[in-house]
């Protein structure tokens, strides 16, 4: 949302400072533990909503990411090497891993876990006449060739060979798995290039503060745009905006050989042969207070061998290999869900009454956020610019300002 408001302003010759807040740092939250799965189908293998649209922008994003990281890289060296400061704290981004990749181009397969899976897989990936698809279905022996040791029911196998409609995997081989803590520091490198480059007055500043009631920020700002992830439900009242929390453990595993994305119930996520996120766990009626704890979990507490235990035994279900896989950290975070559609669960925008204020929102990523995020900022910036919702499509708008 940053990068799209100082983008589009810059566009139109404007100068505007964009302040970002956070409580933890960037990408400390859900978004640091995200699988970073990026893709257009749905479970049974349909396209969803906007999948396309979302994906090219979410792409278009990462470049910029990644450009905006080499750049940032590229500063920091040559301040190394005339001893001096880096620049100013609005360039640098968390310095986490900063030589490492944003993404890696793994290719995705969503194995058959019962003939009711493989059928639908069967009858929804189905190309036009002279249409590419971006999906295909494997069959089991394909699928066990792009991941060894890969286990299928029995059921499955046994439908495959009498010659049902069943296919044994989807296969995305365009499909990306994204570093989610690098992606997200990498993105605010390109926010600090896009003010550098832009207007004079242009600035990207970054604040670490909570911030416990909305209507303060109005004495500082001209607007606000509220998103938060799980802690949203902290700060505007209970069911204006329809999110449920929903508490996850996930496993950063060692993998001991490169393997395409795996989904499923559990998945399987590697960012090539250094780690691999694996999970969730899914634990329903997560609080604000939850979210607050996200991080690292020991694991030799009781909450985090229990959640530990259990991502064993399912990871050991979704690709037998990884359960021998080391482990090297198990994180913890709340994600907020938007409810479900005819549309599938669809992400919320638009404006909320809070304080006396109306400011914007983003609300309800849940588990498309990668899918959706570029898009949501493109619409809700120049919403924002415009101060006029009508750019945000109706199927996600709630504008607490309609009918005033």
């Amino acid at each position: 949302m940053a990068h799209e408001l100082l983008a589009q302003s810059s566009s139109r010759g404007k100068a505007i400072e964009v302040t970002l807040i956070d409580a933890r740092g960037l990408a400390r939250g859900a978004s640091g533990a995200s699988a970073g799965i990026l893709h257009a189908r749905s479970s049974k293998g349909k396209m969803i909503w906007r999948g396309i649209e979302g994906v090219e922008a979410t792409m278009e994003l990462i470049a910029r990411a990644e450009g905006a990281h080499a750049e940032s890289a590229r500063r920091m060296a040559r301040a190394e090497d005339a001893d001096a400061s880096a620049g100013d704290g609005e360039w640098m981004n968390t310095g986490e891993r900063r030589n490492e990749r944003v993404k890696y181009a793994s290719g995705i397969v969503r194995p058959a876990r019962t003939t009711k899976e493989g059928r639908e897989f069967h009858a929804n990936v189905r190309p036009r006449a002279g249409e590419m698809s971006d999906t295909k279905c494997l069959t089991t022996l394909e699928c066990e060739a792009l991941c060894p040791g890969i286990a299928f029911a029995d059921d499955v196998v046994a439908a495959e060979a009498r010659g049902d409609s069943c296919a044994g995997a989807l296969y995305m081989p365009q499909g990306i798995i994204v570093d989610a803590s690098r992606y997200v520091a990498a993105l605010w490198d390109a926010c600090a290039l896009v003010a550098s480059r832009g207007p004079a007055g242009a600035r990207a500043k970054f604040r670490l503060q909570r911030v416990e009631r909305v209507g303060d920020l109005f004495h500082e700002f001209d607007d606000v745009c509220l998103c938060c992830g799980a802690e949203f439900a902290s700060l505007v009242k209970e069911n204006q905006i329809p999110i449920t929390l929903q508490g996850a453990h996930v496993l950063v595993l060692k993998p001991e050989r490169e393997t395409p994305g795996i989904l499923g119930t559990t998945y399987v996520a590697p960012l090539g042969v250094e780690r691999a996120t694996c999970g969730p766990t899914k634990e329903r009626d997560a609080t604000v207070e939850d979210a607050r704890r996200a991080g690292d979990v020991d694991r030799a507490s009781s909450r985090g061998a229990r959640a530990e235990a259990e991502l064993r035994e399912n990871i050991a279900r979704a690709y037998p290999p990884a359960a021998a896989w080391d482990v090297a950290r198990l994180r913890y975070a709340v994600r907020a869900n938007p409810p479900k559609t005819s549309d599938g669960a669809l992400p919320l925008a638009g404006r909320v009454a809070v304080d006396g204020h109306h400011p914007w929102f983003i609300a309800g990523l849940g588990a498309r956020g990668l899918v959706y995020h570029a898009l949501l900022a493109r619409w809700v910036a120049r919403a924002v610019l415009d101060d006029d919702a009508s750019a945000i499509p109706q199927e996600i708008l709630r504008d607490a300002r309609r009918g005033e």
